[in-house]
């Protein structure tokens, strides 16, 4: 909770300082909330030639889009430049300053910083969320809700995992860019469409192996009622939950295993 009191006085003043720039502050928004209109035009010239991809409509697709935009946005607020931080720091030798603080490392990489850039993605994800739900005509009750919240929770831990882990190895070989690059970019850009139009072995690695699947897919059936199609159990899309924790409990092992592994500059 102290920590919590910190971070909430820190992002006020935080905020100030990068208003100091006036236009180039705003334009961070614009520009990164730009690349996401350019998919939804993708999308849209899509789904308006083939009308569906394997029972897919084209809101059903946007919705998928969404939840893997809102979800990453949300997890890189709070560690994807505080990752980026830490790789800098560790190439730079100056990691040894987290080091020396009366406060968990982990919990400091995530309140010295803050990433505003990605709050207009945030933004347009929960205006395309209300606008994917209006076309779909989607009226779940309180119960369902509730477990769509829970869902997305799970998504979030699930997206900030992987960048933990991925950021995690500059411990190891201390420009850990490339690894976050294709995992994060990479491979995550298979979970903007529905998995199950993927072959078996690519839906095995996005539900077991790299579980981006959690983020959107398994979540959207639950939204949106879908049952049977390529599904390995009934039960996967009440899962998120649960495996964004898990996966969020391996991605800070990894990281105490990366400062056991640090050895700083000795000086």
């Amino acid at each position: 909770m102290r920590y919590l009191k910190l971070y909430a006085r820190f992002i006020p003043i935080y905020f100030k300082s990068k208003t100091e720039h006036g236009f180039g502050f705003y334009m961070d928004f614009v520009g990164f909330a730009l690349t996401h209109v350019v998919s939804y035009m993708v999308i849209w010239a899509l789904m308006s030639r083939f009308q569906t991809i394997n029972g897919w409509n084209m809101y059903e697709v946007m919705l998928i889009y969404t939840l893997n935009m809102l979800t990453y946005a949300v997890a890189a607020v709070f560690f994807f430049f505080q990752m980026n931080d830490v790789e800098e720091d560790v190439h730079k030798g100056s990691f040894d300053s987290l080091l020396v603080k009366p406060i968990n490392p982990f919990i400091h990489m995530i309140i010295r910083s803050f990433g505003h850039f990605f709050l207009g993605d945030i933004v347009i994800a929960i205006i395309m969320l209300g606008f994917c739900f209006s076309r779909l005509d989607i009226h779940p009750g309180f119960g369902t809700y509730v477990s769509f919240v829970f869902m997305l929770l799970g998504a979030v831990l699930v997206q900030a995992s992987f960048i933990v882990i991925t950021g995690s190895m500059c411990f190891w070989i201390v420009r850990a860019r490339s690894i976050m690059n294709v995992v994060i970019f990479g491979i995550r850009g298979f979970a903007d469409y529905p998995i199950s139009i993927y072959g078996k072995f690519l839906r095995i690695i996005l539900t077991f192996i790299i579980p981006y699947g959690f983020v959107n897919y398994y979540p959207s059936h639950l939204i949106l009622g879908k049952e049977g199609g390529s599904l390995f159990a009934p039960w996967l899309p009440y899962a998120t939950p649960i495996v964004g924790l898990l996966l969020f409990f391996v991605a800070y092992r990894v990281w105490n295993a990366g400062l056991n592994k640090y050895q700083g500059t000795g000086s």
